[in-house]
């Protein structure tokens, strides 16, 4: 996390072949990356970013490519696919998300880290790790419904919650804070 967050713009680290893709994204649009797997479900990234009519950019790669392209042409949605992103796109992509948007149900789930480490807010279900990481209302938001209603008003409050607020929440998590905290419990014990 500490190299995340030491990188106020990532668009500098980027290669020549890596700005061109980020002069062509949308200028607003949520973010979903991850492996393009079924329980990753970035169908309900594009499903719910169509109802409320923001562009996706999905990163990543995997067998289910094919059925994101056909779920995005049915749902009458753009969404950019970008295809193995170096480290430094991805975090390119993150800083420029209205939101990263991981509605898996994991029991951690990193990227929700890394992406607030960026500086971006997280959209996450309701359900797993990435509710213990994601502060509601104030890092991101947690849904309980994927419905047009609430996915529109969790992007309305992520607008306002860029920046600052998710690099300190991940910051909770750097290895820092880490040693941090095993040298005080180490101490407590001995």
């Amino acid at each position: 996390m500490d190299k995340i967050i030491g990188v106020r713009d990532w668009t500098n680290e980027v290669t020549g072949t890596e700005q061109g893709i980020l002069d062509n994204l949308p200028e607003t649009f949520v973010l979903g990356a991850s492996r393009f797997v079924p329980y990753k479900r970035l169908d309900l990234v594009i499903e719910a970013a169509a109802r409320v009519g923001v562009d996706v950019v999905l990163a990543g790669s995997g067998p289910d490519r094919l059925k994101l392209e056909q779920i995005a042409e049915r749902a009458g949605t753009r969404c950019l696919f970008v295809d193995r992103p170096s480290d430094s796109l991805l975090y390119a992509l993150y800083q420029r998300a209205e939101a990263y948007v991981f509605p898996a149900i994991e029991d951690f789930g990193i990227m929700p880290v890394e992406a607030m480490a960026a500086g971006a807010p997280v959209i996450t279900g309701s359900l797993g790790g990435a509710t213990e990481s994601v502060i509601d209302k104030k890092t991101g938001v947690h849904l309980a419904e994927w419905d047009q209603s609430s996915f529109d008003s969790a992007l309305r409050l992520c607008s306002q919650l860029k920046g600052e607020a998710p690099r300190l929440r991940a910051a909770e998590f750097s290895n820092l804070r880490f040693e941090e905290r095993i040298k005080t419990w180490m101490h407590s014990v001995l």
